[in-house]
């Protein structure tokens, strides 16, 4: 089976790691003991394991774990050591979202929570550096909050 990191993070124990030419260019194979593949990028791979001080040799027999991360509307892949194997997966096996058990209310009494909390922080440096604080200045620094976490 294949195993895609767009479906959450693998852990496996490597059993081989090969090269191949793929429809992006040089990709590391990596195998596990079920015959599962996992496909990365040549620079994904390489530069995972270089920071592992593993390379395609090395990284058998180790237990690694790939997943990806979005940061800034880019995918990076990781590579780290450990963890417990994925079972192998297949159609069925989806897993549901976890809930987070708080309600509406108390979710919109913990933002504002959060939000006063970062005006009189920002409040507190601002009289610190001697800059004067008004509506204006909160206004811009909450709009600057919603903008900055729209990308995330």
């Amino acid at each position: 089976m294949i195993l895609k990191l767009s479906e959450g993070p693998v852990t496996m124990v490597v059993r081989s790691v090969t090269e191949a030419d793929g429809k992006f260019g040089k990709q590391f194979v990596f195998t596990n003991e079920a015959n599962d593949v996992l496909y990365l990028s040549d620079g994904a791979a390489s530069r995972g394991l270089a920071r592992l001080n593993l390379d395609a040799e090395t990284a058998v027999g180790q237990t690694l774990t790939f997943s990806q991360v979005k940061k800034d509307g880019k995918t990076y892949t990781n590579i780290d050591r450990g963890g417990t194997p994925t079972a192998t997966r297949t159609a069925s096996t989806a897993t549901p979202a976890p809930t987070s058990g708080i309600t509406f209310d108390d979710a919109v009494a913990l933002y504002a929570r959060c939000v006063e909390a970062a005006i009189q922080h920002l409040a507190k440096r601002c009289e610190q550096a001697e800059i004067p604080v008004d509506g204006a200045a909160v206004q811009s620094a909450a709009a600057t909050l919603f903008i900055a976490s729209k990308g995330r």
